[in-house]
C-alpha cells in the first residue's frame, strides 16, 4: 500500500520512468551472478578495503572500503554487483535533475534512458563489477548539479553538499580533477563571483580536509600510487604517442553510439528532423561543451605526450551529459506517445545487452570469470603442507590467481602480495614473511622467476627459483572444460 501511495503522486511517465530504473538496477545486478568469481576489480577492493588504509597502490581508498564494508557485511558477491548498480542508478538520478535544468520533464526522462545504449552503463558494470569508475558514475554528475546550483542560486547547504561530494570523490580517484577543471573555466567565463564567494571557500577547505589523511599518507609513503601510473603512461615505443590516443578516441566515440542510434531512431518515429538548436544560450553552450569535452581532450594530450596505454574507460565516466546534450541540441517534442516508444526503446536496448554478455558470460571458459577458487586453493595447500610445517600464509605472483585465492579464503588470514611499484610494501611485515615462506603463482616459468624478485626482495641475488607446473580446468556454464597451465614456485620459511 505504502509504494502505492508512493506512485499515486507520480504521471505515467513518471511511474514508467521509476520502473525503468529498478528494471535496470535488477537486471545488471543479476547478470554478475552468472559469473563463479568477482571481477577482478572488485576482489582488489575487497582486499585494499581490508587493510583500513588511506591508500592503495593504484588510488585513494574511497572504492576499497565501501567494496570491502559491503562484502563484509553479507559476505555476497550478489551485494558487490547490486552496490555497483546502486551507484549507477543514483548518478542517473542526478543526470536527470541536471536535464531538469534545461529540458522538459519527458525529455529530461528520455536523456536518461537512452544512455541504456552507452555500454559504460551496462556491459561495462556488468563485467567490471565495482571499481572507483563505477563511483565517479554517480560523484560526477552530483557534483555538476550541486555546482550548477551554487553558482545559480548560492545556497549554504548546496555549497556544503558540493564540498562534500568534491571530497568524496577525490578520496575515490584522482580522475575527479578532471571535472574540476571544466568548471573551473565555465564559472571564469560566466560566473566571476563565485571566485569572491566565501561560500565556495569554505567548499574547498571541506574537499580539501576530506582529502588530507589521503595527502598525507601519499608523503609517508614517497607517492609510491605514482609509480603506477608512471608505468601505465609511459611508452616503450615512438608510434605509441599516435595509436594509443586514436585508439582511445575510436573507442568513446563507440561507447555512445549505441545512445546516438537510439536517439535517431527515437527522432524518425516522431518524424522529427534534425535540425540544430540555434538559439542556445552561450553559456549553456559552453557548459556543456567544456563539461564534456575537456576532460576528453586532456586524455588525449596525456596520451600523445606520454604515449603509453590509455585504458578507455577512464574516459568513460565523463560521458554522462550525451543524452541531455543530444535533446538540448537536437529538440524534439515529447508527448506520451513519443515517451512510451523511448522508453521501449531503452528496454530494448537492455534486453539486447543483456542477452549478449549473459550469452558471453555462459559460454566463455575464461579464468576471470570462472576460476575454479575451491579446487586451486585445496591444490596449493596440500602442495605446500607437503613441503612446509607452517601454514600458508604469504601469496605472490599475478594477482589473478592469488587474489580470489586470499579474498575467498579470509578465515586463513592470507596475505596477497600486491605490486607496489619498486616501492617497499607497507603492509607486509619482512620478517614475518621469511618466517612463513611465500608461494608465488603465475603464468610463465619466466614471469614466476620476475615475480618472486618483487615479492620477496630479501633474497640473494643467485637464489634459485624452481618453477613447477600446474594444470587445472575452468568450466563454462555448460561444463565445457578448458585446460590452463600456470606454474607455482615455493619459497620455503627462512630462519
Amino acid at each position: 500500500m505504502e509504494i502505492k501511495k508512493f506512485f499515486v503522486n507520480f504521471s505515467e511517465e513518471k511511474r514508467n520512468f521509476i520502473i525503468f530504473l529498478i528494471m535496470h538496477l535488477l537486471v545488471w545486478t543479476c547478470i554478475g551472478l552468472i559469473r563463479t568469481v568477482l571481477p577482478t576489480d572488485s576482489l582488489e577492493g575487497i582486499y585494499w578495503g581490508s587493510l583500513h588504509d588511506f591508500g592503495t597502490p593504484k588510488h585513494p581508498p574511497m572504492a576499497g572500503w565501501i567494496t570491502y564494508i559491503t562484502y563484509f557485511i553479507f559476505k555476497s558477491d550478489f551485494s558487490i554487483y547490486f552496490v555497483s548498480q546502486l551507484f549507477i542508478v543514483a548518478g542517473w538520478i542526478y543526470i536527470y535533475k541536471i536535464a531538469r535544468k534545461f529540458l522538459d520533464e519527458n525529455s529530461a526522462m528520455l536523456s536518461v534512458v537512452l544512455l541504456e545504449g552507452c555500454w559504460c552503463y551496462t556491459y561495462i558494470t556488468g563485467y567490471y563489477g565495482f571499481n572507483p569508475d563505477v563511483i565517479l558514475m554517480f560523484t560526477l554528475p552530483a557534483i555538476v548539479y550541486y555546482f550548477y546550483n551554487c553558482v545559480t542560486k548560492n545556497n549554504f547547504c548546496n555549497w556544503l553538499i558540493l564540498g562534500l561530494l568534491v571530497g568524496f570523490s577525490f578520496l575515490n580517484k584522482y580522475q575527479t580533477g578532471l571535472i574540476i577543471i571544466p568548471m573551473a573555466i565555465w564559472a571564469l567565463m560566466f560566473k566571476r563571483d563565485v571566485y569572491k564567494n566565501k561560500l565556495f571557500y569554505m567548499a574547498v577547505a571541506i574537499a580539501f580536509f576530506m582529502f588530507l589523511p589521503h595527502i598525507m599518507w601519499l608523503f609517508k609513503y614517497d607517492f609510491f600510487p605514482f609509480m603506477y601510473f608512471e608505468g601505465e603512461l609511459t611508452s616503450p615505443v615512438w608510434y605509441n604517442h599516435i595509436t594509443a590516443p586514436l585508439i582511445f578516441l575510436i573507442v568513446q566515440i563507440s561507447l555512445i553510439l549505441g545512445t546516438v542510434v537510439l536517439f535517431c531512431i527515437l527522432k524518425k518515429y516522431a518524424k522529427s528532423g534534425f535540425e540544430l538548436y540555434k538559439s542556445t544560450e552561450k553559456k549553456d553552450l559552453w557548459f556543456f561543451l567544456l563539461l564534456c569535452f575537456v576532460p576528453l581532450l586532456i586524455h588525449l594530450l596525456m596520451g600523445l605526450c606520454d604515449g603509453g596505454t590509455m585504458r578507455p574507460r577512464w574516459g568513460f565516466v565523463f560521458w554522462f551529459l550525451t543524452g541531455i546534450m543530444l535533446f538540448y541540441f537536437y529538440p524534439l517534442e515529447v508527448n506520451k506517445k513519443e515517451f512510451n516508444f523511448g522508453i521501449k526503446l531503452g528496454y530494448a536496448a537492455m534486453i539486447l545487452t543483456f542477452l549478449s554478455m549473459g550469452t558471453l558470460l555462459s559460454v566463455e571458459k575464461n579464468y576471470r570469470s570462472r576460476y575454479p577458487v575451491a579446487h586451486v586453493y585445496s591444490d596449493m595447500q596440500n602442495i605446500w603442507q607437503q613441503n612446509n610445517k607452517t601454514p600458508l600464509k604469504y601469496l605472490g605472483g599475478y594477482i589473478e590467481w592469488t587474489l580470489p585465492l586470499t579474498v575467498y579464503n579470509e578465515k586463513d588470514n592470507m596475505v596477497c602480495l600486491l605490486d607496489t611499484f619498486g616501492y617497499k610494501s607497507p603492509w607486509v611485515d619482512e620478517d614475518d614473511q621469511k618466517a612463513n615462506g611465500t608461494l608465488i603463482i603465475d603464468r610463465k616459468q619466466e614471469e614466476i622467476i620476475r615475480d618472486t624478485k618483487k615479492a620477496c626482495p630479501f633474497l640473494s641475488d643467485d637464489y634459485e627459483v624452481k618453477p613447477i607446473e600446474y594444470k587445472f580446468f575452468v568450466h563454462n556454464a555448460f561444463r565445457q572444460p578448458r585446460e590452463y597451465t600456470i606454474y607455482y614456485a615455493i619459497i620455503p620459511p627462512i630462519d
